[in-house]
C-alpha cells in the first residue's frame, strides 16, 4: 500500500532533528523525521499489546483464584492452559 505524501511546511526545532538524526541514524532531516514516527508508532502499539496482555493476565489470574501452596502444581496446570489455548 502506498502512503499517502503531502508536502508540509513545519518550524521545527533543528536541535531535536539533529539530535533525532543521530539517534536513528538517519542521513537527511526527512528521513530522521520518518523514522522517527515510525518509531513512536510502534511504540504505541506496543505499549497497547502490553497492556491488554496484563489485562489478560489479571483476568486469568482472577479466574485461577488463590495459587495453591504446590507452586509446581500451578505451573503444570498454566502449561496445560497455554497448550490447550495455543498448542505446543
Amino acid at each position: 500500500m502506498n502512503p499517502i505524501m503531502k508536502d508540509k511546511h513545519l518550524r521545527l526545532n533543528q536541535e531535536k532533528i539533529e539530535k533525532v538524526k543521530k539517534i536513528v541514524g538517519a542521513k537527511t532531516e526527512r528521513e530522521a523525521i520518518e523514522k522517527a514516527l515510525s518509531l513512536l508508532i510502534e511504540r504505541d502499539a506496543f505499549i497497547n499489546k502490553s497492556r491488554e496482555l496484563m489485562r489478560r493476565i489479571i483476568s486469568r489470574r482472577e479466574m485461577i483464584g488463590k495459587i495453591k501452596d504446590d507452586v509446581a502444581d500451578w505451573i503444570r496446570e498454566s502449561r496445560e492452559e497455554r497448550e490447550r489455548e495455543y498448542g505446543s
